[in-house]
């Protein structure tokens, strides 16, 4: 059921950029955004105990998601495990 979620949420995402006139433009900085963000997480990691692990799934969700997949990563890190 999760990964069905997961799907959706991933050709909504992809629909977005296709409309938004300039598909590589928009999926980059999308990207870009999401390894900063997972990048800032991680360096604040050092002074907050909340962390997450930076491995593929991690990199790749916030690749595709971007900043509000960091947010769901960091939320369910501190909510559901």
């Amino acid at each position: 059921m999760i990964y069905f979620i997961g799907v959706v949420l991933l050709v909504l995402v992809m629909m977005i950029f296709k409309n938004s006139g300039c598909f590589l433009k928009a999926f980059f900085t999308s990207a870009l955004g999401g390894v900063g963000a997972l990048c800032a997480v991680w360096a604040v990691n050092f002074f907050v105990p909340l962390s997450l692990g930076v491995n593929a799934f991690s990199l790749v969700f916030s690749v595709l998601f971007s900043v509000p997949g960091v947010i769901f990563l960091l939320l369910c890190k501190t909510f559901v495990f």
